[in-house]
């Protein structure tokens, strides 16, 4: 979905939690109902992972705001002296302690809320009572909406995400077996610095999907260990690159080159199948694959063809092959963690 109907989709959806959150006040005819839609614009974000996230931090931060200001206000007297003493504490306890969690951030709305509105109530306690109840009111509206009304699942942004670094990853693991068996032409890493980090914040993105959108949803998807397997096939991307553009000078002709274009095509094509959920992975391919080029290392050895090597471009040559191989075999692991056979 492009980023403008996306939005226009997170608009909507925002003013019609707000207007259901205003119709709920109106029922139950709540004096400060204005804080009930105020709430459902601060939680409701764009994906429901997110708007989960937020409604969480929002319903905690403001039990532990109320009860804070409840207290202070309980204690202290309601002079403008002592109320702005109570506001500095209070906001600045709330404030220190958002470097443990962010819902203090929330308990500190809660507890400037519940002071400086209810200063000149009699019944402190069910003043506070009443804000936690419309500020809730809020908070199930966006909920309810965000999972209820054209519900967009950070779910299905990771599984994008994996499909096109997998495809990525094709890209660049042909490039880099094309530049080695052209006598170890150096590439480009720019593309290998952006894969890096897209992957990087993938574990964010799993972390976010599965404490948010796991308890509402049913994740057919093995996001743990599809992850796990794309930062694998990245590093030994990356080690590729750094051993391609190791070193100068004239290379040489490789002679298991078409071996090592094999295996590269059946890995790709292995990893997008498994990020895609394809039928068919390839798995035997590649396992083929990964015993033909050992096999063929084998006999080149026994022939004597590595000695025409120097000993900088022999290790070179052996470090590429053992990268690529491993990237191979990380693949065919992850195709057992992700479709046990």
């Amino acid at each position: 979905m492009k980023p403008s109907s996306l939005h226009i989709i997170h608009g909507f959806k925002t003013a019609l939690a707000a207007i259901l959150a205003y119709t709920v006040t109106i029922v139950f005819n709540l004096e400060f109902g204005y804080w009930a839609v105020i709430s459902t614009v601060i939680v409701m974000q764009v994906y429901v992972a997110d708007s989960v996230e937020m409604c969480l931090y929002r319903l905690s931060g403001t039990l532990i705001g109320a009860v804070l200001g409840v207290g202070v206000m309980m204690t202290i007297p309601q002079t403008p002296v002592w109320i702005g003493l109570a506001l500095f504490v209070t906001i600045g306890i709330c404030a220190f302690l958002t470097r443990y969690k962010t819902r203090y951030r929330m308990a500190a709305i809660t507890v400037v809320i519940i002071i400086m509105t209810g200063i000149a109530n009699p019944d402190i306690l069910m003043f506070g009572v009443d804000r936690v109840f419309e500020i809730g009111i809020g908070i199930l509206c966006a909920f309810g909406v965000s999972v209820l009304v054209f519900p967009k699942r950070k779910a299905d942004v990771l599984k994008k995400r994996l499909a096109d670094q997998a495809g990525a990853c094709e890209i660049l693991c042909r490039d880099l077996v094309d530049g080695f068996i052209n006598r170890q032409q150096h590439v480009d890493g720019t593309p290998m610095d952006d894969l890096m980090d897209e992957v990087r914040g993938n574990q964010a993105f799993f972390l976010n999907v599965h404490r948010h959108e796991a308890r509402i949803y049913r994740l057919a998807d093995n996001f743990q260990a599809k992850v796990f397997l794309m930062g694998r096939t990245v590093e030994h991307l990356r080690t590729m690159v750094r051993i391609l553009n190791g070193i100068d000078g004239e290379g040489y002709d490789i002679i298991m080159a078409k071996e090592l274009e094999a295996i590269g095509r059946a890995s790709s094509h292995t990893l997008i199948a498994l990020m895609t959920n394809a039928e068919d992975i390839g798995r035997e391919q590649l396992a083929g694959q990964v015993t033909a080029l050992d096999k063929r290392l084998a006999d080149v050895r026994e022939e004597g063809l590595i000695r025409r090597f120097d000993l900088k471009h022999l290790v070179q040559v052996v470090s590429f092959y053992n990268s690529l191989k491993y990237y191979a075999e990380d693949i065919l692991a992850g195709a057992d963690r992700i479709r046990p056979h």
